[in-house]
């Protein structure tokens, strides 16, 4: 550990000011009172590391996941997080520390005994995993005293988030369809309201305003969670929309909100013998599960998020307050120079989507 000014100056009876000038090579004091700072410093710090390296084991990175069991961040469907924490835990050794993980339900206990674990002495710092929460459940969250960022939500200005640009992201979705002559594209959403799911619906609505469709009562349909459930919702809604002569009244596209809602969604239509892309043009938001496989060789066209460069950006900005010599709040209870991060997506062209015959 770096001895600090302070306590040079104290050693020497000098100014805190003149041993900062004299340890950064700044005019205003004299050769022989630098030479004195320079060498109580290696003589200090020494000194330091000789007394504390056997007393020091390994700080901790603590991640708290809040679990309010919309089958997000616990999924037995696909392990979304995977690559995530293996960033976490390469970017925490990195620095030298271990990685903690702790999961908090939606209960004053469970949050009072995380808050407690993220204050203890052996954490240096915290990566609030925010997926599910609410507004109104970050609040107790501030007692947390050390560095601290939220990662994969935006819920306040007083700490780093990282996060992802989903009204980017499925604005673009609506622009790819839209130059490839789809007017009549509907979105297929998940049936939670969390802050990703809902932020993609304000780009799906602000990509029809940006290219003049239109929006309709219906354009929006929430249609599951599981893929179980989105698969049964689906198959209703088809048949709903099935006519006299066997054919089906379809939009000319639909944008899917997760990968539960597209794996259900496809199975659904191949289930109904509808043809991808032929008789609908598809598009989802997050990639499919490597085991995900479709009749007639369906490779879904995807808006890929990137989430182990996420964790790691997260892990910066977390290194970076961690190297702060001191974590104390200012008068307006939190620290200036916050970044709210947000991580660019692209479309990976698969199949999935056609070009319409007036427009080719």
């Amino acid at each position: 550990m770096k001895v600090k000014s302070v306590d040079i100056a104290k050693k020497l009876n000098i100014s805190k000011a003149t041993v900062s000038l004299a340890l950064n090579n700044k005019p205003g004091v004299s050769e022989k009172t630098r030479e004195k700072v320079l060498l109580c410093a290696e003589e200090m710090n020494g000194q330091k590391q000789e007394q504390q390296r056997p007393q020091e084991s390994p700080k901790m990175i603590k991640i708290i996941i809040v679990n309010n069991k919309l089958n997000v961040v616990l999924n037995y469907e696909m392990d979304l997080w995977t690559l995530a924490f293996r960033v976490y835990d390469a970017e925490s050794k990195r620095i030298g520390c271990t990685l903690g993980i702790t999961f908090v339900e939606d209960n004053s206990s469970d949050i009072e005994r995380a808050i407690e674990e993220a204050n203890g002495a052996d954490v240096a710092g915290v990566v609030l995993f925010a997926t599910e929460m609410r507004q109104e459940q970050f609040e107790p969250f501030r007692r947390i005293k050390k560095p601290m960022i939220v990662y994969d939500n935006d819920l306040t200005k007083e700490y780093h988030c990282v996060s992802i640009d989903n009204v980017a992201a499925v604005r673009e979705a609506v622009d790819y369809l839209a130059v490839r002559g789809c007017t009549d594209i509907k979105y297929l959403a998940n049936k939670i309201d969390i802050y990703n799911f809902m932020q993609r619906r304000a780009g799906f609505r602000a990509g029809l305003h940006k290219n003049r469709l239109e929006l309709h009562s219906d354009s929006v349909i929430k249609i599951g969670e599981t893929i179980d459930k989105v698969h049964e919702n689906m198959s209703r809604y088809l048949d709903s929309v099935r006519q006299r002569d066997g054919s089906y009244k379809l939009p000319d596209a639909f944008i899917m909100e997760n990968y539960q809602v597209s794996v259900g969604v496809i199975h659904a239509l191949q289930d109904k013998g509808i043809s991808i892309p032929g008789d609908i043009s598809l598009i989802g938001v997050d990639e499919l599960p490597p085991t995900s496989r479709f009749e007639n060789n369906v490779r879904l066209t995807t808006v890929k998020i990137e989430h182990a460069e996420r964790a790691r950006l997260a892990m910066m900005l977390l290194s970076y307050e961690m190297s702060r010599e001191s974590y104390e709040e200012n008068d307006r209870g939190f620290r200036d120079g916050k970044f709210k991060s947000y991580c660019n997506c692209e479309i990976l062209p698969g199949n999935s989507v056609k070009v319409l015959n007036r427009y080719e």
